[in-house]
């Protein structure tokens, strides 16, 4: 028997996991309620459609009255689910999103599909190279992005079981090459942590999404010619995990972050803001540059707009050979006592 595809894309990995976790969680929490947008055969929600036909709302392609409809939801009781495009939902409804989630402190969980360049041969308008930007600066939003299904799954039971808004970056799920297992047997996942997922000390590589496996590649490149390197999975976004930033680079002394994001407010952004008044060390951000996408294959586009283990072993590389361990943190310590 053949795969069943969606739009000629598989349904494995991540959609697999979302959709899966979703009808899970239905079955066992009568308050959770799925708001969609017309979008929902390709975000993978057509079987808690099919179990819930009372809790699945279709508001028509209105990203705007689908957050606003998720706000009375909650104000009933439930728990709503949004999962929408991420350039879409971001985008269009910035200000429903402000206003009615995040300053009514509103138990609503949006879901950003398709994130970063994972959408690639429909272009610049479906591709959210700033949602991070924008939703981790709109406060009481906790913002994750998962690096492997397992992840996510947890994550999805995570959101629901917290209170308060949550942000979920997903990218589209038949992307095998970057759609593997990147956490320990046994992770568990909880908000506000990051993994680290490889032990290292002369740098520390912190990725998110699906750069965590393009991270642990390039440490596996760089351990070949004798650096050793840290690797951090910063799932939780917002707020960032500033114990295991800190501690890392107190070690290392420099760092890579990489991102399927603008490198303009994203996860990189966050980084240097939660390390900037403790430990200013040497950081080079890999992820997409400040312009917009365009249409092309996924490989063209990865590749074209750095999203590679190639880009972070040459970032790694270059700090490498201008900075030292030592040199950076006794930099840091010299500015403090000037």
């Amino acid at each position: 028997m053949s795969e069943k595809k969606i739009y000629g894309a598989s349904l494995k990995g991540m959609r697999a996991a979302f959709g899966e976790t979703l009808v899970e969680l239905g079955k066992e929490n009568e308050k959770i309620v799925v708001i969609d947008g017309e979008t929902g055969t390709a975000t993978n929600l057509m079987a808690f459609k099919s179990s819930f036909p009372d809790r699945f709302i279709s508001v028509g392609v209105a990203e705007q009255s689908a957050v606003s409809f998720a706000f009375g939801v909650f104000r009933r009781g439930f728990i709503p689910f949004v999962p929408l495009f991420a350039s879409f939902l971001t985008r269009r409804a910035c200000d429903q999103i402000f206003i009615q989630v995040g300053y009514a402190d509103a138990n609503v969980k949006l879901v950003g599909c398709y994130a970063g360049m994972t959408s690639p041969n429909t272009g610049a308008t479906h591709q959210s190279v700033n949602d991070i930007a924008v939703i981790r600066s709109m406060p009481n939003f906790t913002v994750i992005e998962a690096a492997d299904a397992n992840e996510l799954r947890q994550i999805v039971r995570e959101a629901a079981s917290m209170r308060g808004p949550v942000y979920i970056r997903m990218i589209r799920g038949d992307l095998e090459k970057y759609d593997v297992p990147c956490n320990r047997t046994g992770y568990i996942f909880k908000a506000g942590k990051s993994p680290v997922l490889r032990e290292g000390r002369d740098i520390t590589l912190i990725a998110c999404g699906l750069m965590v496996p393009r991270a642990l590649e390039a440490a596996e490149e760089l351990a070949g010619k004798g650096v050793s390197a840290e690797v951090i999975n910063l799932s939780t976004i917002k707020p960032v995990d500033r114990d295991v930033l800190i501690k890392s680079l107190k070690k290392t002394g420099k760092a890579v972050t990489a991102e399927n994001h603008s490198v303009i407010g994203g996860m990189g952004s966050a980084v240097l803001e939660a390390i900037c008044d403790t430990l200013p060390v040497p950081v080079k951000m890999v992820g997409i540059p400040d312009r917009y996408g365009e249409s092309a294959a996924l490989e063209d586009l990865l590749e074209k707009y750095g999203l590679t283990a190639r880009k972070i072993v040459s970032a790694a590389e270059e700090l490498l050979s201008t900075w030292s361990a030592q040199d950076s943190v006794k930099s840091f310590r010299e500015r403090k006592t000037r």
